[in-house]
């Protein structure tokens, strides 16, 4: 499928909530500013331990951002984001990273789901700005009839998995804050005694800790003999993007049994919401090298055809294009 092209595009307008997913927005091969030094985060400015800063992006500060056509679109990764950017006229896009039902966890004192769903979908309507999701299912949660753009993982970047590190590897941030989440409590049981590396920002976890920079993300996924997934029921996916960048690295995945997973049990990986057949299977991918090649070569196929660049720069620039569409007519009636 051929990328789209949009005719007239200088400038996203983005924020830094997710070096990862910005990262990847970079393959759009539009110029960004990407808001930095954001308050409540484990570190205010971009972590080039998580991914270096897109070629065409510029960091800058709150008081830096443009509010007029020097953008074509805006992309907020949260409603904090939506709402803090009310008074810049121009395109807005809210990306659902997280289920409605996560939220409603993880969050105090939270409305009910029926309420955060009106709620969202009124202000969109408000202030004419779209959504996309990054599954199926947080589409579902928060009930909006919205394009769903799964992440990508560039196969240039990732491959030449070896597997010749006999360990399980888990890469998640923040865990134990999230343990519903993340399905903690199975992942704990799943792995055991076997020898498992969590890969993120975790410092209550003993031995867990950030990458030192991507090199070493991508390093560790060739190495690595099989990552674990672990997933709750409607507040996670079958898979997030270290699941995908394992697969395109030709990493075998474990996980638990999740709407959406790209896992088929024994093709491409193993999957099952017993702790106990999770545990079994490791410890037999820890055992087989070979098996764990095999099926990590087939993980790397599923990659390559359900999470490719193209699918990705496609979904965003045809969502690009419908926000931009839904911001002229929402505006059409005020200047008539």
């Amino acid at each position: 499928m051929p990328f789209l092209h949009i005719e007239v595009m200088s400038r996203l307008l983005t924020y830094n909530c997710h070096e990862g997913y910005v990262h990847l927005l970079g393959k759009l091969g539009f110029e960004m500013d990407v808001i930095d030094g954001l308050p409540n985060r484990a570190t205010p400015n971009w972590d080039t331990r998580m991914r270096p800063v897109p070629d065409k992006a510029r960091l800058i500060r709150r008081d830096e951002i443009q509010a007029d056509s020097r953008y074509d679109v805006a992309i907020c990764h949260n409603i904090t984001d939506l709402v803090e950017l009310k008074s810049v006229d121009i395109p807005k896009i809210l990306v659902l990273h997280v289920s409605l039902h996560a939220r409603i966890k993880e969050e105090k004192n939270a409305p009910p789901p029926s309420r955060l769903r009106a709620q969202l979908g009124s202000y969109l309507d408000m202030i004419g700005a779209s959504a996309v999701a990054v599954s199926e299912m947080k589409r579902r949660s928060w009930g909006l009839d919205c394009d769903v753009i799964r992440p990508t993982a560039d196969a240039s970047e990732y491959g030449g998995y070896t597997g010749h590190t006999s360990s399980v590897l888990r890469v998640a941030n923040s865990v134990i804050a999230r343990p519903d989440r993340f399905a903690w409590p199975v992942h704990v049981a799943a792995v055991g005694e076997l020898p498992c590396w969590l890969m993120g920002y975790n410092p209550e976890v003993p031995g867990a800790r950030t990458s030192r920079d991507w090199e070493e993300v991508k390093q560790t996924y060739r190495d690595y003999r099989v990552l674990l997934h672990t997933a709750g029921p409607l507040l996670d996916d079958g898979y997030n993007m270290a699941v995908v960048e394992a697969m395109a690295s030709g990493m075998p995945v474990v996980s638990t049994e999740s709407d959406g997973s790209p896992i088929e049990d024994g093709v491409n990986g193993y999957c099952s919401d017993d702790p106990a057949v999770l545990h079994a299977r490791l410890k037999q991918l820890l055992s087989n090298q070979s098996l764990a090649r095999e099926l990590g070569a087939r993980a790397r196929e599923t990659a390559l055809d359900e999470f490719s660049v193209s699918r990705f720069v496609d979904g965003w620039h045809r969502a690009i294009e419908a926000a931009r569409r839904n911001w002229q007519a929402h505006r059409a009636p005020c200047s008539a």
